[in-house]
């Protein structure tokens, strides 16, 4: 049985806020003319909070109905840890080199988690799951590399000409997996395969034949209850 997600509301109340409260903000220190650091921090609390709710519905819209949902459930992790320490830097002007590092590597590991948990909804033939596995791994070994050269501070040509590469693989694994979704999507021939919004919306489906099998069930067990006896028996 499928449950509804207890931060899906939160989350999108969350983005819409934020961007209408950003949106207000930006044409009201336009207007006055008046940029300090503290127009700064409020614009910027706000772009955080609209980053880490759109994050986290991307999230929540690939869980799946059964299973442990490992994933979605890591990226919302991540994304909640790094929104905080980005707000108490932001508004703590805290200026310790590694708080940073830290921080801009757990963002870094956040936005990966989402991108992968985002390519999941590919639903792919089993002969082309293998791209999504190997990409999956590429992605997350590519911000790895980013945060050792942030935390080590590595400046090297031969690490950057690393991180080009695999920034070029990275963007055509994000375009290729798409694309097969759409062939797996039109080969006739491939066996059934459910992404998570499908095998979501057919759990909901159940669950609702469920709940009305069960309500008819009362009904004629109510109905059985109210006629009267018959004489003849």
């Amino acid at each position: 049985m499928s449950h509804p997600s207890k931060l899906k509301k939160p989350l999108l109340y969350g983005l819409i806020g934020s961007v209408l409260f950003g949106a207000v903000l930006g044409i009201f220190f336009v207007l006055r003319n008046t940029w300090s650091w503290f127009e700064l921090q409020v614009v910027m609390t706000t772009v955080v909070i609209a980053a880490a709710s759109l994050c986290g519905l991307a999230c929540d819209m690939t869980r799946t109905p059964h299973g442990r949902n490992l994933l979605p459930s890591a990226g919302l992790i991540l994304t909640g840890i790094a929104a905080a320490l980005l707000l108490f830097g932001i508004w703590t002007t805290n200026d310790s080199e590694m708080y940073w590092k830290t921080t801009t590597c757990l963002s870094i590991l956040s936005v990966t988690t989402v991108h992968v948990c985002l390519l999941s909804i590919a639903k792919l033939a089993s002969r082309f799951r293998w791209v999504y596995f190997i990409g999956s791994q590429i992605i997350f070994g590519y911000s790895l590399v980013l945060c050792g050269v942030i935390l080590g501070e590595i400046d090297s040509s031969a690490v950057w000409r690393l991180i080009a590469a695999m920034s070029i693989v990275v963007a055509a694994v994000s375009l290729v997996i798409p694309i097969l979704h759409r062939i797996s999507k039109l080969d006739r021939k491939g066996t059934a395969v459910l992404g998570p919004i499908d095998q979501r919306n057919i759990a909901s489906i159940d669950e609702e034949i469920e709940r009305l099998k069960n309500r008819i069930a009362e009904l004629e067990l109510l109905k059985s209850s109210s006629l009267p006896p018959n004489p003849l028996t």
